[in-house]
This record gives C-alpha cells, structure tokens and sequence, in this order.
C-alpha cells in the first residue's frame, strides 16, 4: 500500500481510529486514578579524602571517586538496612525495604545520591534521611578497620532537603500521552489489518486497484418510493449520474457506442434491474427509440415493477408462439417500448441459447437506437452469460458494500468466456446523500424542482434486493 491508499484507509475507518484513540485515553485514566501515589524522597552524601596534603588531593580525588562506586553498590545492603528499621522501627526486612531505595552517584563526582520510594512523602524522607546516616556510619566502620588510625575517606551528610511535595507516580499527562499514543497506533494498525483482510468492494478505488476495471458511473440510493412518470419533474443526482453514464456510453473508449447493452450482476441485489431501468428511460428522453428487455426468465418482475399487464413475452416470442410486435409494450406514452419476460420457460438457458435469441437480437438492434436488457445474476446461471455473447456490450453492476471481489472476479471470468465486451463496472448503493452537492466525479450537481412525486410500490420491485425508480411514468399499452 503506498500513502494514497493508507489515506483512504484513515479516511474509511477514522471512526474505528477515534475508538482506539478513547480507550486508551481511558485507559490511560484508569490507571492513573487506582495506581496508588508514590513519593520519592532524596538524600546526599558527600565523600571525600582525609589527606590533608595539597599534593594529593587529585590523586586523592580519583581514589575517591572510584571507591563511590563501590558505594552504590552497598548503600542498600541489609548492614545499612538493618540499622534504619531498628532506629525508624519499621515494620519490614531488608530485602523488602531494599526494593524502596535506589542509589547512584553522579559521573565525575564524589556524591552519591539515595533515592527512597514511599507511600507517604514524609515516611520516605525520613527513611531517605536514616539510610544517609546509616551509610556513613557503615563507610566509617569499614574504611577504618580494627587500626585506631582515621579513615582513608569521610562521607558527609548533605543540607537535608525538604519531603516531596508532589508524587512522582503516577504521572497524567505522560500516561495519557502514552494511552493516546498507543491508541493511536492500534487504531491504525487495526484499520490497515481490517482493509487487508476485507474482500467486500467499497469503492472505485478499489475496483480499479483490486480488480482492474474502470468505473463507468457511481449510482446513488434512489428514494425508496417514486413515481413512474413519463415527464421529468426534477432533477435529482440519480438523474444527474444517469446522465454521465448515458453520455460516456455514447463517448466510449473505443470510439463505438452499443447499439444492445446487458445490465449484469455476481449476485442477487445488486441493483441491475433499477440501473437497466433508468438507464433505458434517460436515453428515451433524448428521443432516442429505446426497447427494455427483461432477460431474466426465472424470476420475471418487470411487469409489476413498470405496471404493466401480465402478458406474452420474451418466452413466447422465442418459442414462436406470439410475434414480436405483438409482446412488445409501449411504456410511459411511448416513451420506450418494454418487453417483458412472459411465461417462466423449463429451461431458460436452452431457450436463449437458440437460434431464436440471436435473430432477435440483430431484429431489435436494426429497429431501435439502443436495446437495454436486464438479465439475471451471472453467478447462480448461465442466462446472463449467454445474453451477454449475443449482445454488442455489457455494464457490470457492482453493489458496494455487499459483493465481495472473488464473486466479482468469476463474474468477470464469466463473461470473459464468452468474448463479452465489458464497458465498465456501474457502481450501486452509494448513500444519496453524498451526492447532495457533487457529482460521481466531483463536479457540482444542479438540482431544481419540486420532489419527485410516490410510485406504487411492489414487492417484485425488490426482487433483485433493490426497489426500482425511474423517474419517467407509465402508460400501459400495446406497441402496434
């Protein structure tokens, strides 16, 4: 991933971020309040030679400072130790008091500093205080012998300072920092792990990255209940988006503009038969001839969806039973013409895999400006890959969110099998409400008029997991 992508990654899952971050900053608050207060006391010693020859005091200086750090090493021996409990009376061992004190001495001096950990500020300033005493008693007894001579060194109890005031732990601001810090980090470890691990498309980014297909248009959520009309009463970013994806059919990478389009889908719900729909209805308006075909014979509800009757259809065409004329409807006062699945056949496959299909196809492209089918998935059938070999181009409906790239992919290979020519990926259930203000590409969106008015709602609209709104109406009808 390079930082464009981590980016987008922060961007996605900045909530999960902002999660992380709080609760180590709570956590950070938690244990400051029930770690108990620590207060560290100090006392100082001084060591130094008793020769009083001016000629060797550097010599005697250096003797000095090497025999500190001997020192530190015994300050809080349990000869020293023994002494503080029995003048302080305390009720501890050595080795459990030795844990409380520290010593170190200073580079390139004679002092060693005592250091004493405590509950209580003034408790550890007088322990501090007692080992001091009881060190240089020890120092005197070992450096002068069994000999009645003076010893080599004197240690010397500095000025005593006064007890701490403040605890030296816990400490706020460094364990909210170290909580926040460490927040952080696992909020953003979190999310790169989670979008590596995640196999659900989620935008165009990924598409193009992951799967290596251009993004013909983003589709925003229509209103879940609008009206069919055949006059456009608003403009809403739906149409606005219908609208790139009309023109940049038409200013195809290739130069050729189809003259028969399948709307595919990996899976159910993905929002082919609401994209095929509205895209069929958008080129009508132009005064374009549109005919709508529902390829999708095992669940037909584009009838019901487009309030039209229940009738002959695509079956009874290919079968011969009904002549083409007389199964194709005229649909929101001949705005486009529609025809419908008809009668669920036995084998669906078998029947669009006929000769039938492919002479109907070459009759409804020599007839119309632009043929539009809605097919079924291409995963759960075969269906959508043969209607795909008959027509001259294909959008591949992706439903952000909800399909996964390995569905994708073997869509992908699906229609590769059968040399279809695949435009893009159409990009479905993006929330409307980022669109408000731009376009799919960033530009702004011009919106005017009144909302669009209530459709009838069906329950075959969602048959595909998506209700379906076109923004144009419906006058039933046969076309002559």
């Amino acid at each position: 991933m390079d930082l464009r992508e981590y980016i987008d990654v922060l961007r996605r899952r900045w909530r999960f971020v902002v999660a992380c971050v709080l609760l180590g900053l709570g956590a950070a608050v938690a244990v400051t309040a029930l770690t108990p207060r620590t207060y560290t006391a100090k006392a100082q010693l001084f060591i130094a030679t008793n020769d009083k020859d001016s000629s060797n005091a550097y010599a005697g200086s250096l003797f000095t400072e090497q025999r500190v750090k001997s020192y530190t090493k015994i300050a809080n021996s349990p000869a020293v130790l023994e002494g503080v409990i029995a003048k302080l009376h305390l009720r501890t061992t050595p080795e459990q008091l030795a844990k409380k004190i520290s010593t170190e001495a200073p580079l390139d001096t004679t002092l060693v500093d005592i250091r004493v950990q405590e509950r209580s500020p003034l408790r550890a300033q007088a322990i501090a205080d007692e080992t001091a005493v009881q060190f240089t008693k020890y120092i005197d007894s070992i450096e002068k012998g069994a000999t009645n001579a003076p010893p080599l060194v004197k240690a010397s109890v500095l000025s005593d300072p006064r007890p701490p005031s403040s605890p030296t732990s816990p400490r706020p601001a460094l364990n909210l920092a170290i909580g926040g810090l460490a927040g952080l980090v696992v909020g953003v470890s979190g999310a790169v792990l989670r979008q590596s691990l995640d196999s659900t498309v989620r935008s165009a980014d990924d598409v193009r990255r992951r799967l290596g297909l251009a993004t013909v248009v983003a589709l925003p959520r229509p209103p879940r209940h609008r009206a069919h009309s055949g006059h456009v009463g608003a403009t809403t970013p739906r149409d606005e988006a219908m609208n790139q994806l009309r023109t940049r059919l038409r200013f195809s990478a290739d130069g050729r503009s189809p003259s028969s389009l399948v709307i595919a889908g990996s899976l159910p719900g993905e929002g082919r038969t609401e994209t095929a729909v509205d895209l069929a209805a958008n080129v009508a308006r132009t005064g374009r001839n549109v005919v709508l075909v529902e390829g999708d014979l095992r669940r037909p509800h584009l009838a019901r969806t487009l309030d039209l009757p229940r009738t002959t259809g695509l079956t009874e065409v290919l079968t011969g039973a009904t002549p083409l004329n007389g199964a194709l409807q005229d649909w929101g006062d001949g705005l486009m013409r529609v025809l419908t699945a008809g009668t669920p056949p036995p084998d669906p496959a078998a029947l669009l895999s006929s000769r039938s299909m492919t002479q109907l196809f070459r009759g409804l492209e020599a007839d119309a400006d632009l043929v539009v089918v809605d097919s079924p998935p291409l995963l759960p059938y075969a269906d959508a890959a043969i209607l795909a070999s008959e027509a001259e181009a294909v959008l591949l409906v992706i439903r952000l969110g909800k399909v996964r790239y390995e569905a994708v992919r073997r869509a992908m290979e699906s229609l590769a099998s059968v040399h279809a020519r695949v435009l893009g990926a159409v990009l479905t259930g993006l929330p409307a409400e980022k669109f408000a203000h731009q376009q799919p590409d960033g530009r702004p969106t011009r919106q005017s008029g009144p909302a669009a008015p209530r459709r009838k709602h069906s329950p075959e609209s969602e048959a595909d997991g998506t209700p379906v709104s076109t923004g144009v109406g419906s006058t039933t009808g046969r076309h002559p």
